[in-house]
């Protein structure tokens, strides 16, 4: 079996940790959804740009479709968005990870770990969430716009050494990598961040900066904001004022950055409204709370695709 390390998804986030991992000469194979991307990186490499482009490197890549692909024996970081985490996706990485295999979810939003943990028993998961910042823009080439972290989480890992291997890999490809025995609150914190700039730039169809240029996008941020921290505070979150105030640093530190879920939304493509916004709305309503915010940005999101 393979040996390398795969990086699933030849999305932004996927060709970035390709590209890091490829740039500090760790063996690296991409799996893309299509054939064509596939073919583009192998004839053509993988292309970094650094913020706004005034640097780019091409680098050989090894790349190949999914369901092309052989059985990893190697570290597999999951890079696909959560619409990709489909039953027949899952069914295959059952097939392309051995049990005793490793599995790094960098998925944004809730609910995608419990499904894998069902879908691939055995497997060791690490938890990963990234405040990296990247847009692809082309099949090949990637922009990083901007540096963050990447938080790994050791919860229920049966081998804590796979956790060591993971972090060591990704600190070779210049990432900043911390371990946390607090990764269910790293993620709760990102998802309400994610819930307050993701839906409201991919609406008014705005760079993450832009939700600051007029006190009616604060309001609107505010109010979203302090909804989904209502609903986010029994499950670790404390601290509003120093909540919020992360908030608009986020959009101040990536002001030219274009979401996620923004970039999905001019591409036509699904977006992980739904385990985002979405998912907070269902937690609130298991708690006996309302949140017409969250209901009203998902069901926005969703008119718009």
């Amino acid at each position: 079996m393979d040996e390398k390390t795969v990086v699933l998804g030849g999305g932004s986030l996927g060709l970035l940790l390709a590209g890091k991992l490829c740039a500090a000469g760790l063996k690296c194979v991409v799996w893309t959804r299509t054939r064509e991307q596939a073919a583009r990186l192998n004839e053509d490499g993988l292309i970094v740009e650094e913020r706004g482009g005034e640097s780019a490197v091409r680098l050989p890549a090894v790349a190949c479709a999914w369901e092309d692909a052989a059985p990893a024996a190697g570290i597999v970081l999951l890079a696909v968005k959560q619409p990709a985490l489909t039953e027949r996706l899952l069914k295959r990485l059952a097939e392309l990870v051995p049990p005793g295999g490793t599995v790094v979810p960098f998925q944004n939003g809730v609910g995608h770990i419990e499904a894998l943990r069902e879908a691939l028993p055995g497997r060791e998961i690490v938890v990963a969430v990234t405040t990296e910042g990247a847009l692809r823009t082309e099949a090949n080439r990637v922009r990083h716009t901007g540096a963050g972290d990447i938080r790994l989480g050791d919860d229920g890992l049966s081998r804590p050494e796979r956790l060591i291997a993971v972090e060591r890999m990704l600190t070779q490809a210049g990432f900043s990598v911390f371990l946390s025995k607090q990764l269910d609150k790293e993620t709760m914190r990102k998802l309400l961040i994610n819930a307050v700039i993701n839906p409201i730039t991919a609406i008014l169809r705005i760079p993450n900066g832009g939700i600051a240029e007029s006190p009616e996008r604060l309001a609107l941020a505010k109010a979203l904001f302090r909804e989904t921290f209502e609903v986010l505070g029994p499950h670790g979150l404390d601290g509003e004022s120093d909540l919020w105030q992360a908030v608009l640093r986020v959009c101040e530190a990536t002001a030219g950055n274009r979401s996620s879920m923004l970039q999905d939304v001019e591409a036509g493509r699904a977006t992980e409204i739904d385990s985002i916004n979405g998912a907070i709305a269902r937690m609130a309503a298991k708690q006996g709370l309302d949140a017409p915010w969250n209901r009203a940005v998902t069901a926005l999101v969703k008119a718009i695709h």
